[in-house]
């Protein structure tokens, strides 16, 4: 299972690769747009231009690492398709070795032009079932991001049906994705945090309440059971995050992997993390477990 990590720059691509990445994952800015970006984040959260991403792309194969590319903009229109291909072509230019595609267009015309690289299908087509999975895979899709909202079962039962599997392993959106608009992330004019993580106040006499949260923010003990479901890569959400914040979190799955395929269990896991970064135990305190049984799993509609 492919441990994949953000970047954003050649720093925080070094950041990451060093900190043990198998793989990384990034979007360029996009010329011509003034807040939203082809690579579905903000503008401050990509590399600035071809001649960086190339660097980075080289630094990385020199590694053995593998560089997604994200054109996954969640919007497209017939007046955007040349900029749209544009954008495309830059990246695989650089030597890029996959593209991520959230939009059914987009999809389709990529998979008409066949650009000579895979195509992973992003968090944000909500690919919760088998019928779209199949219906991607007739699409050329090679691999499937499936959403935060999905449990171990869903995992197994969406395996095998000739698509690589990718799942996020540590933080991402309370929402989801395909269908969140909340403000976030897109170098908006106003900062509000992060939404639905924020608390609210819900009665009168001002009580607050994240009554929006209903985040799952860690994978830890499940690593296991996502190999044995077929998971091919484990993605660490944090595009524009702390740089040294992202590298703690990729040395702990590096090791929390290597720990795995040596035979640790989830409760070796558990203790080894608690012991080595405390302020994990936040996470569980709060039983914020990615797929397995839990209050916030549970209340899944």
């Amino acid at each position: 299972m492919n441990l994949m990590a953000p970047a954003e720059s050649m720093a925080t691509a070094v950041n990451v690769i060093e900190a043990g990445a198998d793989e990384i994952y990034l979007g360029l800015e996009t010329p011509g747009l003034v807040n939203l970006n082809l690579s579905g984040r903000g503008r401050s959260c990509n590399v600035k231009d071809r001649a960086e991403l190339a660097d980075i792309v080289n630094f990385a194969h020199e590694r053995g690492v593998l560089v997604d590319y994200t054109v996954n903009a969640p919007f497209m229109a017939d007046s955007m398709e040349k900029m749209y291909l544009d954008h495309v072509i830059r990246g695989v230019e650089a030597g890029v070795d996959a593209l991520i595609v959230g939009e059914f267009g987009a999809l389709t015309l990529l998979h008409e032009m066949d650009m000579g690289l895979p195509i992973h299908a992003s968090v944000l087509l909500n690919n919760f079932n088998r019928g779209q999975i199949e219906m991607l895979a007739g699409m050329g899709v090679a691999k499937v991001v499936l959403p935060f909202k999905i449990t171990m079962d869903e995992i197994r039962q969406l395996s095998g049906l000739g698509v690589e599997l990718e799942v996020f392993g540590q933080f991402g959106c309370s929402n989801i994705n395909g269908t969140c608009h909340l403000i976030h992330n897109a170098d908006e004019a106003i900062s509000l945090g992060l939404p639905c993580r924020a608390n609210y106040r819900v009665s009168k006499d001002g009580r607050l309440h994240a009554i929006l949260d209903a985040g799952t923010d860690c994978s830890l003990c499940s690593l296991g059971q996502l190999m044995d479901a077929g998971v091919s890569a484990l993605k660490v959400v944090g595009r524009c995050m702390n740089p040294e914040m992202i590298r703690i979190i990729v040395q702990t799955y590096r090791s929390g992997i290597d720990m795995v395929q040596d035979g640790a269990t989830p409760a070796g896991i558990k203790t080894w993390v608690l012991e080595e970064i405390p302020f994990w135990m936040m996470m569980c305190d709060q039983h914020r477990c990615k797929y397995l049984k839990t209050p916030i799993n549970d209340s899944y509609v």
